[in-house]
């Protein structure tokens, strides 16, 4: 896994996949999805610094600041390397105005985790929910208000992550001592089993 140390904050370094990394902490810090992006708290000396993490993303990896980032899917909560392009402040207005800004997003579909059925929405980032059901898209939760959801074509991707998620339990299992903590594993099992049924089934 390659990192980059961050321009101007010694104590960090962020990955290709837009994960940052504290020095500090010796950890992966926890990002947040705000209404215009996926940002960190950075601290220099005490002093808090809120940053984009897609920016440091792409100054890390190229080596320069750029005037504006350009989100190739059109979803600006993806701070992948290869999903950034950094562009004038011309450039970027020259393709809102040609509407190339925001392609075709992917289709959205979810799987009502009661009823088991399951259809396709549409989403906008000013949209109540939109940032619950972000994360349920890129896997830092589940499920979300009670539904599964997966982008056309990825539905793999989060059977996998269920799946994942039963072997680390059983494991857990093995190692539990407690009659609650066994009860807790057991009953996190039978309920990502009913996920991983629901998916296969539809």
């Amino acid at each position: 896994m390659e990192m980059k140390p961050i321009p101007d904050y010694p104590n960090y370094a962020v990955t290709k996949d837009g994960r940052v990394w504290s020095y500090n902490k010796n950890k992966f810090l926890n990002p947040i999805d705000g209404d215009w992006g996926r940002y960190v708290v950075l601290s220099i000396q005490g002093m808090r610094f809120l940053r984009f993490v897609s920016r440091l993303v792409f100054t890390a990896f190229n080596s320069y600041e750029p005037e504006r980032l350009y989100y190739k899917d059109g979803n600006r909560y993806n701070p992948h390397l290869d999903n950034l392009e950094g562009v004038t402040r011309v450039e970027l207005n020259k393709r809102i105005h040609t509407g190339k800004v925001c392609p075709r997003a992917p289709k959205i579909f979810r799987v009502n985790i009661t009823t088991g059925v399951k259809d396709s929405i549409k989403i906008r980032p000013m949209d109540e929910g939109y940032v619950r059901i972000h994360k349920a898209l890129q896997r830092r939760s589940l499920t979300s208000c009670g539904y599964l959801y997966y982008y056309e074509g990825e539905k793999h991707k989060l059977i996998n992550e269920i799946k994942a998620h039963i072997k680390t339990d059983y494991l857990a299992l093995e190692n539990a001592e407690s009659r609650d903590r066994i009860t807790q594993i057991k009953n996190h099992i039978t309920k990502n089993k009913k996920y991983l049924e629901l998916l296969e089934t539809n």
